[in-house]
């Protein structure tokens, strides 16, 4: 089925659906998140949280869809909410962008209380998206299942690396925290060649980035490309991959290019894009993937390495999403969020 085909058919189921429920909007904010439970709970790290500029857009795309919208700035407040009304969880859907958190339990405490109280919500459950936040396991898992993967080690603070030092060495690598996101602590001292004298530029590593675990990746040298992976019915499909356009003399994405936007976006040449989708749907059959998430691919000598998952994908202006909807499908913005919403429902329609 083409891509464009499988878009109008959700767009019509969403057209047809009755909505005779409210829609709750989790998000966290930079602006509101912290100060709503300022010493309750850690948090996760702010720049994963919306900016007021990020969420309004969001925001007045979703209200405009939906009309009512009720926004919960923080997990917290909607489980709360939640409980002291005694709401009925017929009577509305949550679309969850939250992210708080630390660790690998992080994002994944809204799908679990969803499951546990039978409401319905957009995007994977606790389980899928604690996995995702453990880039070694489904790494290893990926591999297993002949998805081309970067060779991927654990370094933890303190212990010897030498294992790896011997099996990545005179290799360039990318380190990171191994349960973080949307490239948070890198900088370019995180993309190095392995040394024998290696021990020391992990344990500074390991100090700049405020954690105990590294993932050490084989840094693949080539373009990167986002891909949109939907489920309709139970059935997965990818929409055309996105490449990621670098800033001059850059060739990854690092916390400040991240920041500030210096990155564009272009779609992704005809040739090359049968091999990222095909890899991208069997990556989302693998892991259990329900209603959307974005798989990011390098290239490299013709094959694409999974190097990352995003359960909750960024879908701001500016993201590789919002422009493959609004430049490549010529789709209105908030085509998005009925995409999703109508993924959601009719996965949960197979299940009634």
């Amino acid at each position: 089925m083409l891509m464009n085909d499988i878009l109008s058919i959700i767009l019509n189921y969403f057209k047809h659906y009755i909505i005779d429920f409210d829609v709750y909007v989790i998000a966290d904010t930079q602006e509101r998140t912290k100060y709503l439970y300022l010493s309750e709970y850690p948090h996760a790290d702010e720049s994963e949280f919306f900016s007021r500029e990020e969420f309004a857009e969001i925001a007045s795309a979703i209200f405009y869809v939906f009309g009512y919208v009720r926004v919960f700035y923080s997990e917290m407040e909607f489980i709360e909410y939640f409980i002291q009304n005694k709401l009925c969880p017929k009577q509305f859907v949550v679309y969850n962008f939250a992210r708080d958190g630390q660790a690998n339990g992080k994002k994944s405490l809204i799908p679990a209380f969803c499951d546990l109280m039978n409401i319905r919500y957009t995007g994977s459950n606790a389980f899928v998206i604690s996995l995702l936040r453990n880039k070694d396991i489904y790494t290893m898992l990926l591999g297993l299942n002949k998805i081309s993967v970067p060779k991927s080690m654990v370094y933890k603070v303190h212990e010897n690396p030498n294992h790896i030092i011997t099996e990545l060495i005179n290799e360039k690598v990318i380190v990171k925290n191994i349960h973080e996101s949307a490239s948070i602590g890198l900088s370019t001292q995180n993309v190095f060649e392995i040394t024998e004298d290696a021990s020391q530029e992990l344990e500074n590593i390991c100090a700049q980035m405020h954690c105990n675990e590294l993932l050490i990746q084989e840094f693949i040298d080539g373009p990167e490309f986002e891909v949109l992976v939907i489920q309709f019915r139970g059935v997965y499909y990818s929409l055309m991959p996105v490449e990621i356009v670098f800033p001059d003399s850059h060739t990854y994405i690092d916390s400040e290019i991240s920041n500030s936007y210096q990155y564009q976006f272009k779609i992704a040449n005809t040739e090359i894009a049968p091999a990222l989708c095909k890899a991208a749907e069997k990556a989302a059959t693998i892991m259990r993937i329900k209603d959307y998430a974005r798989f990011d691919f390098r290239m490299k000598n013709g094959v694409p390495y999974l190097f990352d998952i995003a359960g909750t994908p960024y879908t701001i202006h500016h993201s590789s999403i919002a422009y493959l909807f609004t430049q490549y499908y010529h789709l209105p913005y908030e085509s998005i969020y009925k995409v999703v919403v109508a993924c959601m429902l009719s996965n949960y329609d197979l299940d009634t």
